[in-house]
Protein backbone atom coordinates (compact mmCIF):
# COMPACT_ATOMS: atom_id res chain seq x y z
CA UNK A 1 0.00 0.00 0.00
CA UNK A 2 1.18 3.74 -0.43
CA UNK A 3 -0.27 6.74 0.34
CA UNK A 4 0.68 8.58 -2.48
CA UNK A 5 1.08 7.49 -6.66
CA UNK A 6 3.87 8.19 -8.83
CA UNK A 7 2.02 10.58 -11.72
CA UNK A 8 2.08 8.16 -14.13
CA UNK A 9 0.02 6.25 -12.39
CA UNK A 10 -2.34 8.23 -11.52
CA UNK A 11 -2.85 8.96 -15.08
CA UNK A 12 -2.09 5.55 -16.53
CA UNK A 13 -5.83 4.69 -13.95
CA UNK A 14 -7.55 7.73 -15.41
CA UNK A 15 -7.24 6.37 -18.75
CA UNK A 16 -7.77 2.65 -18.10
CA UNK A 17 -11.00 3.77 -16.19
CA UNK A 18 -11.80 5.55 -19.92
CA UNK A 19 -11.23 2.31 -20.94
CA UNK A 20 -13.26 0.20 -19.20
CA UNK A 21 -16.69 2.33 -19.85
CA UNK A 22 -15.70 2.35 -23.71
CA UNK A 23 -15.45 -1.34 -23.66
CA UNK A 24 -18.35 -1.55 -21.88
CA UNK A 25 -20.58 1.01 -24.27
CA UNK A 26 -18.69 -0.89 -27.45
CA UNK A 27 -19.76 -4.37 -26.08
CA UNK A 28 -23.65 -3.13 -24.91
CA UNK A 29 -24.44 -1.43 -28.38
CA UNK A 30 -23.39 -4.23 -30.67
CA UNK A 31 -24.92 -6.81 -27.99
CA UNK A 32 -28.20 -4.61 -28.85
CA UNK A 33 -27.44 -4.32 -32.45
CA UNK A 34 -27.37 -8.00 -32.89
CA UNK A 35 -29.10 -9.89 -30.20
CA UNK A 36 -32.09 -6.89 -29.49
CA UNK A 37 -32.89 -5.95 -25.41
CA UNK A 38 -33.02 -9.50 -24.15
CA UNK A 39 -32.72 -10.35 -20.88
CA UNK A 40 -29.22 -11.82 -21.23
CA UNK A 41 -27.77 -8.64 -22.60
CA UNK A 42 -29.77 -6.18 -20.28
CA UNK A 43 -28.26 -8.47 -17.53
CA UNK A 44 -24.32 -8.56 -19.29
CA UNK A 45 -24.79 -4.09 -19.70
CA UNK A 46 -26.31 -3.98 -15.90
CA UNK A 47 -23.64 -6.71 -14.11
CA UNK A 48 -20.48 -5.00 -16.26
CA UNK A 49 -21.75 -1.44 -15.28
CA UNK A 50 -22.58 -2.31 -11.64
CA UNK A 51 -18.64 -3.86 -11.23
CA UNK A 52 -17.08 -1.11 -13.38
CA UNK A 53 -18.81 1.71 -10.75
CA UNK A 54 -18.09 -0.05 -7.78
CA UNK A 55 -14.55 -0.71 -9.27
CA UNK A 56 -13.79 2.82 -10.21
CA UNK A 57 -15.38 4.10 -6.64
CA UNK A 58 -12.44 2.46 -4.93
CA UNK A 59 -9.73 4.58 -4.03
CA UNK A 60 -6.98 3.72 -5.99
CA UNK A 61 -4.51 2.76 -2.70
CA UNK A 62 -6.71 -0.05 -2.01
CA UNK A 63 -7.36 -0.96 -6.37
CA UNK A 64 -3.60 -0.98 -6.52
CA UNK A 65 -3.01 -3.15 -2.87
CA UNK A 66 -2.07 -6.88 -3.15
CA UNK A 67 -4.68 -8.89 -2.05
CA UNK A 68 -7.44 -6.64 -3.10
CA UNK A 69 -5.98 -6.11 -6.49
CA UNK A 70 -5.94 -9.92 -7.03
CA UNK A 71 -9.56 -9.92 -5.93
CA UNK A 72 -10.56 -7.30 -8.03
CA UNK A 73 -8.85 -8.62 -11.25
CA UNK A 74 -10.62 -12.07 -10.48
CA UNK A 75 -13.79 -10.56 -10.18
CA UNK A 76 -13.62 -8.81 -12.93
CA UNK A 77 -12.72 -11.61 -15.32
CA UNK A 78 -15.55 -13.75 -13.64
CA UNK A 79 -18.18 -10.04 -14.77
CA UNK A 80 -16.56 -10.28 -18.27
CA UNK A 81 -16.56 -13.89 -19.23
CA UNK A 82 -20.03 -13.82 -17.61
CA UNK A 83 -21.32 -10.99 -19.80
CA UNK A 84 -19.55 -12.80 -22.72
CA UNK A 85 -21.90 -16.41 -21.88
CA UNK A 86 -25.00 -14.38 -21.74
CA UNK A 87 -23.94 -12.32 -25.53
CA UNK A 88 -22.93 -15.32 -27.99
CA UNK A 89 -19.79 -16.54 -26.39
CA UNK A 90 -16.14 -16.88 -28.39
CA UNK A 91 -18.17 -13.70 -30.81
CA UNK A 92 -19.37 -12.26 -27.90
CA UNK A 93 -18.74 -8.21 -28.19
CA UNK A 94 -18.02 -7.75 -24.41
CA UNK A 95 -14.70 -9.83 -25.14
CA UNK A 96 -12.78 -6.54 -25.55
CA UNK A 97 -14.28 -5.49 -22.09
CA UNK A 98 -12.61 -8.51 -20.77
CA UNK A 99 -8.94 -6.94 -21.62
CA UNK A 100 -9.44 -4.61 -18.75
CA UNK A 101 -9.27 -6.70 -15.78
CA UNK A 102 -5.80 -7.71 -17.51
CA UNK A 103 -4.66 -4.72 -18.40
CA UNK A 104 -5.46 -3.46 -14.42
CA UNK A 105 -3.23 -6.38 -13.04
CA UNK A 106 -0.29 -6.10 -15.76
CA UNK A 107 -0.07 -2.38 -15.47
CA UNK A 108 -0.29 -1.94 -11.61
CA UNK A 109 0.36 -5.09 -10.11
CA UNK A 110 3.67 -6.16 -11.83
CA UNK A 111 4.16 -9.04 -14.85
CA UNK A 112 3.52 -12.03 -12.06
CA UNK A 113 0.16 -11.20 -11.29
CA UNK A 114 -0.38 -9.51 -15.17
CA UNK A 115 0.36 -13.38 -16.80
CA UNK A 116 -1.82 -15.05 -13.89
CA UNK A 117 -5.09 -13.18 -14.75
CA UNK A 118 -4.06 -13.64 -18.96
CA UNK A 119 -4.35 -17.06 -18.27
CA UNK A 120 -6.76 -17.28 -16.28
CA UNK A 121 -8.99 -15.48 -18.41
CA UNK A 122 -7.24 -17.53 -21.42
CA UNK A 123 -8.54 -20.38 -19.11
CA UNK A 124 -12.02 -19.76 -18.46
CA UNK A 125 -12.39 -18.79 -22.10
CA UNK A 126 -11.02 -21.98 -23.27
CA UNK A 127 -13.42 -23.98 -20.88
CA UNK A 128 -16.46 -22.01 -21.97
CA UNK A 129 -15.91 -22.80 -25.43
CA UNK A 130 -15.49 -26.79 -24.89
CA UNK A 131 -18.78 -26.31 -23.25
CA UNK A 132 -20.65 -24.53 -25.96
CA UNK A 133 -19.41 -26.37 -28.74
CA UNK A 134 -20.02 -29.87 -29.53
CA UNK A 135 -18.16 -30.07 -32.47
CA UNK A 136 -14.75 -30.78 -31.12
CA UNK A 137 -13.34 -28.56 -33.54
CA UNK A 138 -11.30 -26.53 -30.05
CA UNK A 139 -8.03 -26.77 -31.80
CA UNK A 140 -9.50 -25.66 -35.00
CA UNK A 141 -10.88 -22.37 -33.67
CA UNK A 142 -8.89 -19.44 -34.62
CA UNK A 143 -10.29 -16.75 -33.03
CA UNK A 144 -10.41 -18.28 -29.60
CA UNK A 145 -6.88 -18.82 -29.73
CA UNK A 146 -6.34 -15.11 -31.15
CA UNK A 147 -7.83 -13.69 -28.09
CA UNK A 148 -5.87 -15.72 -25.72
CA UNK A 149 -2.75 -14.20 -27.54
CA UNK A 150 -4.49 -11.07 -27.15
CA UNK A 151 -4.35 -11.53 -23.07
CA UNK A 152 -1.02 -12.78 -22.84
CA UNK A 153 0.27 -9.77 -25.22
CA UNK A 154 -1.30 -7.34 -23.64
CA UNK A 155 -0.03 -9.28 -20.12
CA UNK A 156 3.51 -9.11 -21.01
CA UNK A 157 3.41 -5.63 -23.05
CA UNK A 158 1.97 -3.56 -19.58
CA UNK A 159 3.75 -5.54 -17.18
CA UNK A 160 6.77 -4.03 -19.48
CA UNK A 161 6.05 -0.63 -19.93
CA UNK A 162 5.10 -1.17 -15.77
CA UNK A 163 8.85 -2.09 -15.14
CA UNK A 164 10.25 0.98 -17.32
CA UNK A 165 8.15 3.17 -16.03
CA UNK A 166 9.18 2.33 -12.23
CA UNK A 167 12.85 2.53 -13.80
CA UNK A 168 12.32 5.71 -14.55
CA UNK A 169 10.46 6.51 -11.56
CA UNK A 170 13.33 5.57 -9.95
CA UNK A 171 15.98 7.07 -11.97
CA UNK A 172 13.99 10.61 -11.99
CA UNK A 173 14.05 10.32 -8.20
CA UNK A 174 17.45 9.27 -7.35
CA UNK A 175 18.33 12.32 -10.42
CA UNK A 176 15.88 14.90 -7.65
CA UNK A 177 17.79 13.52 -4.79
CA UNK A 178 21.48 14.31 -6.21
CA UNK A 179 20.37 17.00 -8.11
CA UNK A 180 18.45 18.76 -4.12
CA UNK A 181 22.06 17.02 -2.38
CA UNK A 182 24.40 18.89 -5.21
CA UNK A 183 22.46 22.54 -4.75
CA UNK A 184 22.74 22.04 -1.00
CA UNK A 185 26.46 21.52 -1.24
CA UNK A 186 26.65 24.39 -3.97
CA UNK A 187 24.27 26.46 -1.28
CA UNK A 188 26.61 25.60 1.50
CA UNK A 189 30.03 26.17 -0.60
CA UNK A 190 28.36 29.66 -1.57
CA UNK A 191 27.87 30.62 2.01
CA UNK A 192 31.16 29.49 3.01
CA UNK A 193 32.80 31.34 0.78
CA UNK A 194 30.77 34.35 1.88
CA UNK A 195 31.82 33.68 5.12
CA UNK A 196 35.28 33.53 3.86
CA UNK A 197 35.29 36.94 2.47
CA UNK A 198 33.89 38.71 5.23
CA UNK A 199 36.27 36.86 7.56
CA UNK A 200 39.09 38.38 4.93
CA UNK A 201 37.98 41.72 4.50
CA UNK A 202 37.91 41.39 8.91
CA UNK A 203 41.24 40.02 8.88
CA UNK A 204 42.81 43.08 6.63
CA UNK A 205 41.04 45.35 8.84
CA UNK A 206 43.16 44.08 12.10
CA UNK A 207 46.26 44.19 10.60
CA UNK A 208 45.40 48.04 10.48
CA UNK A 209 44.28 50.24 12.81
CA UNK A 210 40.42 50.11 11.93
CA UNK A 211 39.39 47.21 13.68
CA UNK A 212 36.75 48.62 15.76
CA UNK A 213 32.60 48.12 16.03
CA UNK A 214 31.80 50.64 13.49
CA UNK A 215 34.12 49.59 10.86
CA UNK A 216 33.27 46.08 11.67
CA UNK A 217 29.76 46.90 11.38
CA UNK A 218 30.05 48.53 8.34
CA UNK A 219 31.80 46.23 6.50
CA UNK A 220 29.27 43.30 7.39
CA UNK A 221 26.43 45.36 6.30
CA UNK A 222 28.05 45.62 3.28
CA UNK A 223 28.77 42.11 2.34
CA UNK A 224 25.40 41.38 3.51
CA UNK A 225 24.10 43.19 0.80
CA UNK A 226 25.94 41.65 -1.40
CA UNK A 227 24.83 37.95 -0.47
CA UNK A 228 21.43 38.72 0.80
CA UNK A 229 19.20 41.23 -0.42
CA UNK A 230 17.45 43.66 1.98
CA UNK A 231 16.07 47.18 2.12
CA UNK A 232 17.10 48.73 5.89
CA UNK A 233 19.79 46.99 7.66
CA UNK A 234 21.72 47.55 11.55
CA UNK A 235 24.15 45.91 13.59
CA UNK A 236 24.55 46.57 17.55
CA UNK A 237 27.06 45.51 19.56
CA UNK A 238 26.17 44.91 23.48
CA UNK A 239 27.99 47.31 26.00
CA UNK A 240 27.30 47.64 29.63
CA UNK A 241 24.82 50.12 29.13
CA UNK A 242 22.97 48.08 26.43
CA UNK A 243 22.65 47.62 22.80
CA UNK A 244 24.74 50.16 20.97
CA UNK A 245 23.63 50.83 16.92
CA UNK A 246 27.06 50.83 15.60
CA UNK A 247 26.10 50.48 11.51
CA UNK A 248 22.84 51.09 9.26
CA UNK A 249 21.69 51.40 6.19
CA UNK A 250 20.89 54.83 4.94
CA UNK A 251 17.59 54.41 3.35
CA UNK A 252 14.63 54.97 4.58
CA UNK A 253 11.12 53.37 4.57
CA UNK A 254 9.29 51.42 7.23
CA UNK A 255 9.46 47.52 6.06
CA UNK A 256 8.47 44.27 7.05
CA UNK A 257 8.72 42.00 8.24
CA UNK A 258 12.21 42.09 9.20
CA UNK A 259 14.81 39.40 10.44
CA UNK A 260 16.39 39.63 13.69
CA UNK A 261 19.64 37.52 14.00
CA UNK A 262 21.95 37.31 17.31
CA UNK A 263 25.55 37.71 17.42
CA UNK A 264 26.25 34.75 19.85
CA UNK A 265 29.99 32.93 20.62
CA UNK A 266 29.23 30.42 22.84
CA UNK A 267 26.59 31.24 25.25
CA UNK A 268 27.23 35.08 25.21
CA UNK A 269 25.65 37.34 23.50
CA UNK A 270 27.63 40.03 21.71
CA UNK A 271 25.29 41.75 19.30
CA UNK A 272 22.92 41.13 16.87
CA UNK A 273 21.52 42.32 13.08
CA UNK A 274 18.33 43.39 11.81
CA UNK A 275 17.03 43.40 8.03
CA UNK A 276 14.27 44.25 6.86
CA UNK A 277 13.21 44.47 3.34
CA UNK A 278 9.00 43.81 1.55
CA UNK A 279 9.38 40.03 1.11
CA UNK A 280 9.33 37.89 3.91
CA UNK A 281 13.09 36.02 4.21
CA UNK A 282 13.36 32.44 3.11
CA UNK A 283 14.61 29.77 5.37
CA UNK A 284 17.51 28.95 3.17
CA UNK A 285 18.55 33.02 3.43
CA UNK A 286 18.28 32.88 7.35
CA UNK A 287 20.66 30.33 7.17
CA UNK A 288 23.29 31.75 4.54
CA UNK A 289 23.06 35.02 7.04
CA UNK A 290 23.72 32.88 10.43
CA UNK A 291 26.62 31.55 8.80
CA UNK A 292 27.79 34.75 7.41
CA UNK A 293 27.84 36.75 10.24
CA UNK A 294 29.82 33.94 12.39
CA UNK A 295 32.87 36.14 11.89
CA UNK A 296 31.53 39.33 12.97
CA UNK A 297 30.37 37.98 16.02
CA UNK A 298 33.75 36.58 16.70
CA UNK A 299 35.16 39.67 15.91
CA UNK A 300 32.76 41.18 18.12
CA UNK A 301 33.58 38.87 21.03
CA UNK A 302 37.39 40.08 20.77
CA UNK A 303 36.52 44.00 20.46
CA UNK A 304 34.86 43.88 24.25
CA UNK A 305 37.59 41.35 25.55
CA UNK A 306 40.30 43.70 24.50
CA UNK A 307 38.05 46.78 25.79
CA UNK A 308 37.52 44.92 28.60
CA UNK A 309 41.35 43.87 28.95
CA UNK A 310 42.21 47.80 28.44
CA UNK A 311 39.57 48.89 31.00
CA UNK A 312 41.17 46.87 33.41
CA UNK A 313 44.64 47.31 32.61
CA UNK A 314 43.98 51.23 32.18
CA UNK A 315 42.40 51.23 35.68
CA UNK A 316 45.28 49.07 37.66
CA UNK A 317 48.08 51.67 36.21
CA UNK A 318 45.99 54.51 37.39
CA UNK A 319 46.03 52.76 40.83
CA UNK A 320 49.55 52.24 40.84
CA UNK A 321 50.61 55.42 39.81
CA UNK A 322 48.49 56.91 42.29
CA UNK A 323 49.66 54.88 44.51
CA UNK A 324 53.21 56.14 43.92
CA UNK A 325 52.70 59.28 43.89
CA UNK A 326 51.38 59.00 47.21
CA UNK A 327 53.49 57.45 48.76
CA UNK A 328 56.79 58.19 47.31
CA UNK A 329 57.00 61.34 45.43
CA UNK A 330 54.39 63.08 47.66
CA UNK A 331 56.26 61.85 51.04
CA UNK A 332 59.91 63.25 49.28
CA UNK A 333 58.08 66.26 48.42
CA UNK A 334 56.72 67.63 51.18
CA UNK A 335 60.33 66.08 52.97
CA UNK A 336 61.84 68.54 50.86
CA UNK A 337 59.84 71.47 51.75
CA UNK A 338 60.50 70.73 54.83
CA UNK A 339 64.10 70.88 54.64
CA UNK A 340 63.55 74.67 52.49
CA UNK A 341 61.81 75.84 55.69
CA UNK A 342 64.85 75.23 57.85
CA UNK A 343 66.88 75.99 55.33
CA UNK A 344 65.42 79.55 55.46
CA UNK A 345 65.17 79.89 59.31
CA UNK A 346 68.84 79.06 59.56
CA UNK A 347 69.90 81.58 57.21
CA UNK A 348 67.99 84.91 58.53
CA UNK A 349 71.29 87.50 58.07
CA UNK A 350 71.13 86.34 54.11
CA UNK A 351 67.95 88.43 52.38
CA UNK A 352 68.99 87.23 49.07
CA UNK A 353 69.25 83.43 49.72
CA UNK A 354 66.72 83.75 51.98
CA UNK A 355 64.07 84.91 48.90
CA UNK A 356 65.60 81.89 46.54
CA UNK A 357 64.97 79.39 49.09
CA UNK A 358 61.40 81.02 49.45
CA UNK A 359 60.84 81.02 46.00
CA UNK A 360 61.64 77.37 45.96
CA UNK A 361 59.41 76.87 48.68
CA UNK A 362 56.73 78.11 46.64
CA UNK A 363 57.25 75.94 44.14
CA UNK A 364 57.74 72.95 46.01
CA UNK A 365 54.07 73.63 47.77
CA UNK A 366 52.77 74.35 43.90
CA UNK A 367 54.18 70.57 43.12
CA UNK A 368 52.68 69.11 46.33
CA UNK A 369 49.13 70.58 45.54
CA UNK A 370 49.45 69.83 42.07
CA UNK A 371 50.54 65.58 42.86
CA UNK A 372 47.50 65.97 45.55
CA UNK A 373 45.38 66.79 42.45
CA UNK A 374 46.63 64.30 40.37
CA UNK A 375 46.27 61.33 43.10
CA UNK A 376 43.08 62.97 43.35
CA UNK A 377 42.12 62.35 39.63
CA UNK A 378 44.06 59.05 39.25
CA UNK A 379 41.51 57.64 42.12
CA UNK A 380 38.24 59.20 40.82
CA UNK A 381 35.92 57.65 38.72
CA UNK A 382 36.55 56.27 35.43
CA UNK A 383 36.68 59.39 32.23
CA UNK A 384 33.98 59.26 30.00
CA UNK A 385 34.80 58.30 26.88
CA UNK A 386 32.94 61.22 24.20
CA UNK A 387 33.52 58.88 21.35
CA UNK A 388 31.67 56.04 23.36
CA UNK A 389 29.03 58.87 24.04
CA UNK A 390 28.79 60.03 20.35
CA UNK A 391 27.65 56.08 19.62
CA UNK A 392 24.76 56.05 21.87
CA UNK A 393 23.79 59.39 20.45
CA UNK A 394 23.89 57.77 16.76
CA UNK A 395 22.08 54.45 18.33
CA UNK A 396 18.87 56.53 19.74
CA UNK A 397 15.54 56.99 17.41
CA UNK A 398 17.55 55.04 14.38
CA UNK A 399 13.89 54.91 12.77
CA UNK A 400 13.28 58.80 13.04
CA UNK A 401 14.88 61.44 11.03
CA UNK A 402 17.34 62.94 11.38
CA UNK A 403 20.38 59.96 11.21
CA UNK A 404 23.23 61.02 13.81
CA UNK A 405 27.01 59.67 12.45
CA UNK A 406 29.75 60.55 14.46
CA UNK A 407 33.47 61.38 12.83
CA UNK A 408 35.08 61.79 16.51
CA UNK A 409 38.69 61.11 16.99
CA UNK A 410 39.33 60.35 20.76
CA UNK A 411 42.98 59.67 21.80
CA UNK A 412 42.48 60.13 25.20
CA UNK A 413 39.23 60.74 27.28
CA UNK A 414 38.76 64.09 28.69
CA UNK A 415 38.73 64.52 32.63
CA UNK A 416 35.46 63.57 34.11
CA UNK A 417 34.21 66.67 35.02
CA UNK A 418 35.09 67.89 31.37
CA UNK A 419 33.73 64.67 29.69
CA UNK A 420 30.17 65.20 31.47
CA UNK A 421 29.59 68.73 30.36
CA UNK A 422 30.94 67.77 26.53
CA UNK A 423 28.36 65.16 26.85
CA UNK A 424 25.72 67.08 28.18
CA UNK A 425 26.34 69.67 25.36
CA UNK A 426 26.45 67.30 22.43
CA UNK A 427 23.08 65.97 23.56
CA UNK A 428 21.55 68.67 23.46
CA UNK A 429 22.61 69.74 19.91
CA UNK A 430 21.11 66.78 18.63
CA UNK A 431 18.05 67.29 20.79
CA UNK A 432 17.79 70.47 19.22
CA UNK A 433 18.65 69.54 15.56
CA UNK A 434 15.84 67.06 16.42
CA UNK A 435 13.27 69.24 17.54
CA UNK A 436 13.52 72.49 15.89
CA UNK A 437 15.68 71.94 12.90
CA UNK A 438 14.22 69.83 10.12
CA UNK A 439 16.76 68.12 9.42
CA UNK A 440 18.11 65.15 7.97
CA UNK A 441 21.65 64.60 9.01
CA UNK A 442 22.93 65.01 12.14
CA UNK A 443 27.55 64.65 11.96
CA UNK A 444 29.30 65.17 15.44
CA UNK A 445 33.07 65.19 14.41
CA UNK A 446 36.28 67.16 15.66
CA UNK A 447 39.11 65.74 18.38
CA UNK A 448 39.42 64.66 21.57
CA UNK A 449 43.06 64.19 23.68
CA UNK A 450 42.54 64.62 27.17
CA UNK A 451 42.91 68.20 28.78
CA UNK A 452 42.09 70.11 25.32
CA UNK A 453 39.88 69.31 22.71
CA UNK A 454 37.13 70.22 19.82
CA UNK A 455 33.47 68.72 19.23
CA UNK A 456 31.49 70.09 16.79
CA UNK A 457 27.80 69.16 16.35
CA UNK A 458 26.49 69.61 12.38
CA UNK A 459 22.88 69.59 10.86
CA UNK A 460 21.82 70.11 7.80
CA UNK A 461 18.59 71.92 8.80
CA UNK A 462 16.54 75.42 8.71
CA UNK A 463 19.23 77.49 10.73
CA UNK A 464 17.86 80.38 13.26
CA UNK A 465 19.13 83.96 14.13
CA UNK A 466 21.41 83.40 16.69
CA UNK A 467 21.60 86.89 18.01
CA UNK A 468 17.47 86.52 18.54
CA UNK A 469 16.39 85.05 21.90
CA UNK A 470 13.47 82.61 22.26
CA UNK A 471 11.15 82.67 24.72
CA UNK A 472 11.12 79.73 26.82
CA UNK A 473 14.07 78.30 24.78
CA UNK A 474 16.89 77.84 26.98
CA UNK A 475 19.12 75.07 25.48
CA UNK A 476 21.69 77.45 23.82
CA UNK A 477 21.92 79.27 27.32
CA UNK A 478 22.27 76.06 28.95
CA UNK A 479 24.88 75.08 26.93
CA UNK A 480 26.99 78.06 26.97
CA UNK A 481 26.91 77.57 31.02
CA UNK A 482 28.34 74.20 30.63
CA UNK A 483 31.15 75.27 28.38
CA UNK A 484 31.60 78.08 30.90
CA UNK A 485 31.67 75.89 34.12
CA UNK A 486 34.93 73.79 32.18
CA UNK A 487 36.85 76.70 30.82
CA UNK A 488 35.62 75.76 27.28
CA UNK A 489 34.82 78.13 24.79
CA UNK A 490 30.82 77.60 22.94
CA UNK A 491 30.90 79.12 19.36
CA UNK A 492 27.54 78.42 17.30
CA UNK A 493 27.08 79.18 13.74
CA UNK A 494 23.99 79.11 11.83
CA UNK A 495 22.85 80.11 7.90
CA UNK A 496 19.67 78.37 6.35
CA UNK A 497 21.61 75.70 5.05
CA UNK A 498 22.15 73.95 8.68
CA UNK A 499 23.63 74.65 12.20
CA UNK A 500 27.18 74.31 13.77
CA UNK A 501 27.57 73.99 17.28
CA UNK A 502 31.66 73.97 18.46
CA UNK A 503 32.80 73.81 22.01
CA UNK A 504 37.05 73.60 22.50
CA UNK A 505 38.76 73.68 25.61
CA UNK A 506 42.08 73.16 26.68
CA UNK A 507 45.42 75.15 25.23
Amino acid sequence: MFATAPVWENRFDRIANILQWMALAFGAFFAFILDGATLATATAFTVTALYIVVFQSLPMRIRHGVWTGEILAVVGVGIAMLAVVLTRDIESPYLLFSVTPILYAAAFSGWRRGIETAFLAGGVLVAIRTLTDDSNLLWDSGGLWAWVAIYLLIAITFSFARHLLLEASETNAALLAASAAATEQLDRLERLDASNKLLTALSELSDGTELNPVTVGTAALDHLSSVVPFEVGQIAIESADGPVVVARSHQDGDFEPTLTTPLTVGARDVGFVVLSRLEPFEPHEIRHVEETLQPVALSFANILLLQDIAHRAIQEERVRLARELHDDIGPSLASLGLSLDMAILQNPESPELAGHLSGLRSSVTDLVEEVRDTVAGLREQEPISLHEQAVILCSEEPDQLPKVATALRENRPPPVEIGAEITSIMAEAVRNARRHAGAHTVTISGYVDHSSGEVSITDDGNGFDVRRSFKGHYGLVGMDERAEKIGARLEVRSSPAGTTVTVRWGP
